[in-house]
């Protein structure tokens, strides 16, 4: 128990450095930027010839720091999530959340029955195997199927990285983000597998809620 504390209270550390890097870089250095333009500005005792595409590229960048604030946001509790359940924030992550690499999803065939905690572990372990480990490696698709079945919920992906001459998605890859004590507080496992026709998939399952009648 020590050490899976201790394995969460790292995980969560990189979290937060990695947000913090991210604030820093895509919001703290456009403000300061934006700052200086207008103290700039500020000194000009009439109005530029090119005043009115100054606004515009200030507009424009007001609109790029919130845009920043929305993706972070999003990053720390979507809330889609929140509102409505797993189904649908994994549509919203494969539809909006990743211009990096092409992402389908296939629907499950009946709601899924998932504790609010269990959701947001499935959901948070399947978009960080996506952005922290399948865009940096440059796969270029991933194919992300929920169902229910039998009393579990499943949640598979799907990479064809077999273009790429390696595996990519690696134990040790799985290990970074504590995959399977993240499962293992769920009562759920995780398998991974190669094939040739496939790529790597990666399984994961966690026991069905179902509310009391």
């Amino acid at each position: 128990m020590r050490a899976l504390l201790e394995r969460q209270q790292l995980l969560n550390l990189q979290q937060h450095k990695r947000l913090a890097r991210k604030i820093h870089d895509e919001i703290s250095q456009k403000m300061t930027l934006l700052a200086l333009q207008l103290s700039l500005a500020s000194l000009e005792s009439s109005p530029p010839a090119n005043w009115a595409g100054n606004c515009k590229d200030w507009a424009s960048l007001v609109m790029e720091l919130g845009q920043s604030v929305r993706e972070i946001t999003s990053e720390l509790q979507p809330r889609i999530l929140d509102e409505f359940g797993l189904t649908s924030a994994l549509r919203w992550f494969a539809q909006f959340s990743t211009r990096d690499i092409c992402c389908a999803f296939i629907e499950p065939d009946e709601n899924i029955s998932l504790t609010p905690f269990a959701a947001n572990e499935l959901f948070g372990i399947c978009r960080e195997i996506v952005a922290d480990i399948l865009v940096p490696a440059g796969v270029a698709c991933v194919e992300i199927e929920v169902e229910e079945k039998d009393g579990a919920v499943r949640l598979q992906l799907r990479a064809n990285d077999n273009r790429l001459g390696r595996e990519l998605i690696t134990e040790k890859a799985l290990a970074a983000i504590a995959m399977h004590e993240r499962l293992l507080c769920l009562d759920g496992t995780a398998e991974l597998n190669h094939s040739a026709d496939a790529g790597s998939v990666v399984t994961l399952s966690v026991p069905a809620s179902r509310p009391v009648a």
